[in-house]
């Protein structure tokens, strides 16, 4: 009945799958017959499914798809003494398949034959011992029957026939750390390591991944000490990344100076330690870092023409001066919600307030650079360095002339475009702080002329309308900014500013008479105060727009430009005085959001900065600054709920 069940179902899947033809080639029945077996399987069928497996392996013996099905149907049956069978026709076929000498030993073990086992798998060793491979197939073998002492007689059979301390280390390591055994785990990445400095990354990435793990932390930390004798340079890098993940910068940057720097790869080593301080703001250490290899740059004894030094020199500079412009600029933590003209590159303040404790740092900084400059080839300086340092004394120091020096330095020393595009406009920049708007001027109609690049030409103009408009040539640009808003497409940068921009002359000024073009031409001068960083005169300047033109639509502007100079000052009471006197101008909503910034950001008075943000709720329903203000509010509740 059996025999006919099967027959039976073997027709209703030929004819489910349809018939196959007479006319196929040989190979295409096969592989029909093939697909039969392998849906009977899947449909619970195993009995027939065998049938066509073995009907299939008795014409090919060879074939190994057949041979993987067959093993993997016996294996899930538990049917050993026909796997054994199976795997014994196989090794008699392929003498080498050193899986299936194996997994031949393993069926013994299934079949509680633990000593014909162990004795097979002996033998195995002494046939195959000269490759590596039989060893790494065994030694999973022996973990996933957990046979301990075996393993570790394994190791130390195969360390001593192939001569190799570190032989199996890996593979040990990552089972120990399966296993949560991080202290025998990372003796055995040290090993591997040690004997194998060429994959330090490789072993260092499995030390931290334990790491991940807080109960590891002690464990992988004794282990690494305990090994430094093995291999100090070796050992010590692996500590040092430890240290780093772990957060404890300090010591890692010890683990660093252990290690010294008198060749390039200790440069390099040390170069890639500090952008990783700097890229974890853990920045005086990150400085330090710098230094080391600067210090140790100005006394190398190799050629000062070295392709790898100017490189590392380079780097080392660039990163310095990156490092401290973060220090001393510090990204702001919260973003504030009424500005004068947000986002609009035409009004960005560049220049930042900073206390003289915070920039005397600097002087060192400078120093170290000017002693570099004379000691190494002008070509080892970085122009991306340049341009680095020359923000510093631009935005920081107030350094005109040297972020004058710098910048021209910057656009001379390179063949990058956009870095010589980005080095002019900041000349400008400087030139505008410097109140030297002819040169100004000059500098940017000459780059222009030098130029034909659409994208680089509109930048300049750009640039060119700032300095007619905060020298006072309004109608200068005016000019400009029509040329440049019928040249702009619409996802241009500038176009939005532009427009923006011009919009807001023809309101305050065009369409105005004397009265507002005279106070328009006072408002001007005032911005070109704060962009000169005379924050106390300018916010005078505005003051008098506000006194003597308070009919005009640019008063206004002027009011709220002053309450931003006094709130940076820090006179938060005075501040919201001069907000709360254009709360019925059309910059109210400004000005309430702002004085709720103030009450929030600076008085930390949660329920008065609530007052004032639901009044922007309430009077400006279609401002745009109502979704943030929802938003802020959102956060102000979640915190008291919190507390």
């Amino acid at each position: 009945m059996k025999t006919v069940k099967i027959l039976l179902l073997l027709f209703a899947v030929t004819i489910s799958i349809g018939q196959v033809p007479q006319t196929l080639p040989l190979l295409d029945k096969k592989e029909a017959r093939f697909r039969q077996a392998i849906r009977l399987e899947r449909i619970g069928e195993l009995e027939a499914a065998e049938t066509i497996y073995l009907e299939l392996l008795d014409a090919n013996p060879k074939d190994t798809r057949i041979f993987l099905q067959l093993k993997a149907l016996f294996r899930k049956q538990e049917r050993y003494e026909d796997l054994k069978a199976l795997l014994l026709e196989r090794v008699g076929i392929f003498s080498r398949d050193l899986q299936s000498h194996v997994e031949l030993g393993e069926v013994f073990l299934l079949m509680e034959e633990r000593d014909k086992a162990k004795q097979f798998w002996n033998n195995l060793l002494l046939q195959f011992g000269e490759t590596r491979s039989i060893h790494y197939m065994l030694i999973q073998m022996y973990l996933k029957h957990s046979l301990d002492e075996e393993l570790d007689a394994l190791v130390v059979s195969g360390r001593k026939h192939f001569n190799d301390p570190s032989f199996l280390s890996l593979e040990l390591g990552n089972i120990h750390m399966r296993n949560l055994d991080y202290a025998a785990a990372t003796d055995e990445f040290v090993t591997y390591g040690s004997y194998h400095p060429e994959q330090i990354r490789t072993v260092s990435s499995q030390i931290l991944r334990m790491s991940d793990r807080e109960e590891s932390h002690k464990k992988i930390e004794t282990a690494l000490m305990n090994n430094i004798p093995m291999n100090e340079d070796v050992v010590r890098s692996l500590y040092s990344d430890f240290l780093f993940k772990v957060q404890r910068y300090p010591d890692a940057y010890n683990q660093h100076l252990a290690l010294g720097v008198t060749e390039v790869k200790d440069m390099e080593r040390w170069i890639k330690f500090a952008q990783n301080l700097r890229k974890e703001q853990s920045l005086p250490l990150a400085l330090k870092a710098f230094t080391v290899v600067l210090d140790a740059l100005k006394s190398a004894p190799f050629s000062r023409n070295d392709n790898n030094l100017k490189r590392i020199t380079g780097e080392a500079l660039y990163g310095l001066a990156l490092t401290y412009e973060q220090q001393i600029t510090p990204g702001q933590q919260w973003a504030p919600l009424a500005e004068y003209f947000p986002g609009n590159m035409f009004f960005e303040d560049h220049l930042s307030t900073l206390k003289t404790i915070e920039v005397k740092p600097l002087e060192d900084t400078f120093s170290l650079y000017d002693s570099i400059l004379v000691t190494l080839p002008s070509t080892t300086f970085p122009p991306q360095a340049h341009f680095r340092l020359g923000e510093i004394k631009y935005k920081i120091t107030r350094d005109f002339d040297g972020a004058m020096a710098s910048f021209t330095a910057a656009a001379s020393a390179t063949k990058d475009r956009d870095l010589v595009l980005h080095s002019n406009l900041r000349l400008a920049d400087v030139l505008m702080a410097k109140n030297n708007f002819p040169r100004g001027l000059k500098h940017i109609q000459d780059a222009l002329a030098s130029t034909e690049q659409e994208k680089e030409q509109q930048s300049l103009k750009f640039k060119l309308c700032q300095i007619h408009f905060f020298y006072g040539n309004i109608d200068n640009t005016v000019v400009i900014l029509d040329e440049l808003i019928s040249s702009l497409k619409l996802g241009d940068p500038y176009f939005n500013d532009a427009l923006e921009l011009k919009g807001f002359i023809e309101e305050n000024y065009v369409q105005g008479d004397q009265i507002d073009k005279d106070a328009f031409q006072s408002y001007v001068l005032a911005e070109r105060l704060q962009r000169q960083g005379k924050r106390g005169e300018a916010a005078s300047f505005f003051r008098s727009v506000v006194d003597v033109y308070p009919e005009t639509s640019i008063a206004d502007e002027a009011a709220f430009r002053r309450a931003q100079l006094t709130l940076e000052l820090g006179e938060y009471t005075r501040t919201v005085e001069l907000l709360v006197a254009i709360q019925d101008s059309p910059l109210g909503d400004l000005a309430t959001v702002m004085t709720g910034e103030v009450y929030d950001r600076y008085l930390f008075n949660s329920s008065e900065a609530e007052v004032w943000y639901f009044k922007v709720l309430e009077e400006y329903p279609e401002s745009l600054l109502t979704e943030p203000v929802r938003y802020r509010l959102r956060e102000i509740t979640k915190r008291n709920e919190s507390n």
